[in-house]
């Protein structure tokens, strides 16, 4: 992405540059042939001799070339950009759509979770989780390659380290979504098989607690992601494993916390 980026800017550039040298080139000064005329004379005999003076030649008309040179270097590039504009659109614009699904997944969670839930909310429940793992999956996708191939490309982010804090952030949070996510699942299995007691007071105080600090950490990502694409604290000799140790890190702590707590919870903890 950044060769491809690079080579547009050469292209642009040399059409320019081309414009610019056509336009600064001197006009030519023509050689004319004049005489003049002096008394004939014996002493004044060479000074009737065809005498050479320079003069400006007539201004030639630029619009024309400049116009060309400036079209071609369009019509270059123009191939180019217009390659990548439509996957880079659709990458942003499913990076963004995923955001939104695990904002209003999470927010749809906090606001049902209540220790006399119905049956009706608990299904609703179970949707939104399915819809924030959904997203989840898609903010990965999508996030991957806009990392990679579209944006301001992978030899940018790998340098940036408010880009491995914001990777970090995410794999706190989709850790954190094991438990509730375990909880739901357990539950919806054991009502298929026939009724089952409502959420215990701990267990959705649990759930709720852990949902607020998911929605805590989102909410935090985007602000991390606006410093992170204008530069800040960036470091071009900055290793990209030093940045990722800490998000695999964070993903296997508290992926294996949260998991291990869901799976051994009892209703009297």
């Amino acid at each position: 992405m950044l060769t491809m980026a690079r080579s547009r800017a050469s292209l642009l550039a040399l059409g320019f540059v081309s414009t610019c040298a056509y336009v600064q080139q001197p006009i030519p000064r023509a050689l004319r042939l004049y005489k003049r005329h002096f008394p004939r004379t014996c002493g004044h005999a060479a000074a009737n001799e065809p005498q050479h003076h320079a003069v400006d030649a007539p201004p030639r008309h630029r619009a024309p070339a400049i116009t060309a040179l400036a079209a071609a270097s369009l019509v270059t590039a123009g191939p180019a950009l217009a390659a990548d504009a439509l996957p880079s659109a659709i990458a942003a614009y499913s990076h963004y759509l995923a955001l939104m699904g695990i904002v209003g997944s999470l927010t749809t969670e906090r606001l049902l979770l209540k220790e006399d839930m119905s049956e009706e909310s608990f299904d609703l429940l179970a949707t939104a989780d399915i819809v924030y793992g959904l997203s989840g999956l898609l903010i990965l996708v999508s996030g991957y390659f806009r990392a990679t191939a579209y944006a301001k490309g992978w030899e940018f982010y790998a340098h940036e380290p408010l880009f491995w804090v914001k990777m970090s952030l995410l794999a706190v949070v989709g850790s954190a979504s094991y438990f509730p996510t375990i909880k739901i699942v357990q539950r919806a299995v054991a009502k298929q098989k026939g009724d089952v007691p409502p959420l215990s007071p701990a267990l959705v105080k649990r759930m709720t607690s852990i949902v607020n600090a998911e929605l805590l950490g989102v909410l935090s990502i985007p602000f991390v992601a606006t410093l992170m694409a204008r530069g800040v604290f960036y470091v071009d000799g900055f290793p990209w494993f030093v940045g990722a140790l800490p998000v695999v890190g964070c993903a296997g702590f508290f992926g294996y916390r949260y998991a291990t707590e869901a799976l051994d919870w009892a209703d009297g903890d």
